[in-house]
């Protein structure tokens, strides 16, 4: 197509005769709604990736090994060329419990972990979305350092001291799940820690993990100086298999390592699909407005019979009149798709903005049923670009059809009745 029929095509779209039919708008419209709607779609569905990876799994290990038996914290060294040797970036000692939290008369479960806080932020960046800055910019800051200022101190996830109704100062008492056989009969631990410190990190961790020492936690299930699991972080996310088979031949007494796919995988899975999934569904509403755009250009078509036949009259060829209709074509249809991107593009970032007051306004929260506690948008400019690609795709094709019956006019019976 050359720069001429481009010009053309420019000057039917603007001449007077070719003002919009009801047709040519509807499928205008279409493809400003169908771009703009996908584009928001996969957005969307962008930002449940991106917070499942840069939020979710960096607060939580990539994999876990529960060691029942405790075992001294010096057997489980391991130089990191041998770590990485087999898929595993940083390992540390963990002290891990199922507990019940009471405070004000009211009861919440939750994950204790009893945690060293410079080794933990090797696999966990938890300690960056503390809510209290106890430890100012210090090299301590962003770590669950605070820990290690007094004995017996706890950090809640947001949820679970909302849950208690407890804050920053306030005291709990933490009793294991599981009593202690004794010969007075069973005898459930418990010990009162005092609040330092509240993360919110927006993820399911906020209501599901409770923070300590380690020698606080040692003492609470009395391990000694022993420790029950590691945790793990992998140098690539899905290479595990390498990981795991290193760590049952490392630690033979493990009974369970698992990875964050085995609680998140399918939901990343989940996620991967619905993407492709709403791509191919919302690509049929580009399809219809496609069809329309055959249809509006049929009416063009219709509309121009005498510039046509003054055009072949004057020597176009019929390859040159088929370029200037797909031109024409894939100008109305680069305008809507480009207008509907932009239009999506500030939707996504709106809607972001907007969801905190919308869940305000109907009383409860839309997010509940989630890994992460708001609406995260994510637009990508690949998307833009696969979008913009596939819908002129479809434009120029809708196009073809209406140019080649422009090009079999035949002007001297086109001007015969002029």
């Amino acid at each position: 197509m050359s720069s001429l029929s481009w010009v053309l095509a420019l000057r039917f779209v603007l001449s007077p005769i070719s003002s919009f039919s009801y047709v040519s708008k509807l499928a205008f419209a279409g493809l400003i709604v169908s771009t703009g709607v996908l584009l928001l779609v996969l957005s969307v569905v962008n930002g449940f990736d991106r917070e499942l990876r840069d939020r979710v799994l960096a607060v939580n290990p990539h994999f876990v090994v529960s060691l029942p038996g405790g075992i001294a914290p010096a057997d489980t060294r391991v130089d990191a060329e041998t770590l990485a040797a087999n898929g595993i970036q940083h390992l540390v000692p963990v002290v891990h419990a199922t507990v019940v939290l009471a405070a004000n008369k009211k009861l919440a479960t939750a994950q204790l972990k009893g945690v060293n806080p410079q080794d933990y932020s090797r696999v966990s960046n938890v300690g960056s979305f503390l809510t209290v800055d106890a430890l100012g910019a210090g090299p301590a800051a962003g770590t669950l350092a605070i820990l290690e200022q007094q004995r017996f101190a706890i950090a809640l996830g947001q949820s679970i001291a909302k849950r208690l109704g407890v804050s920053v100062g306030d005291r709990i008492v933490v009793m294991l799940a599981e009593p202690k056989a004794s010969i007075a009969g069973p005898i459930v631990r418990q010990k009162r820690f005092e609040v330092v410190d509240v993360f919110d990190s927006g993820s399911q961790l906020d209501g599901q993990g409770v923070f300590v020492g380690m020698r606080s936690a040692q003492g609470l299930l009395q391990l000694g100086n022993r420790i029950n699991g590691l945790d793990g972080r992998l140098v690539g996310l899905f290479d595990f298999a390498t990981a795991q088979r290193f760590m049952r031949a490392q630690f033979p007494s493990a009974t369970g390592v698992r990875s964050w796919m085995s609680t998140y995988g399918n939901l990343y899975q989940a996620i991967a699909v619905q993407k492709v999934t709403m791509f191919a569904l919302f690509s049929l509403l580009i399809g219809v407005a496609a069809f329309n755009l055959v249809s509006s250009l049929m009416m063009m078509v219709e509309r121009h019979t005498a510039d046509i036949a003054v055009l072949r009259s004057m020597g176009a060829t019929g390859a040159q009149i088929v370029g200037l209709f797909c031109s024409l074509g894939m100008l109305l249809g680069a305008g809507g798709i480009g207008l509907g991107l932009l239009i999506g593009w500030l939707a996504a970032l709106g809607l972001e903005q907007f969801f905190p007051f919308l869940q305000w306004i109907l009383g409860f929260d839309l997010m509940s049923q989630y890994f992460i506690s708001y609406l995260p948008v994510d637009v990508q400019l690949t998307d833009m670009l696969n979008i913009f690609v596939f819908a002129i795709g479809l434009a120029f094709l809708a196009s073809v059809y209406p140019a080649w019956r422009a090009a079999k006019l035949l002007p001297s019976r086109v001007l015969a009745y002029e």
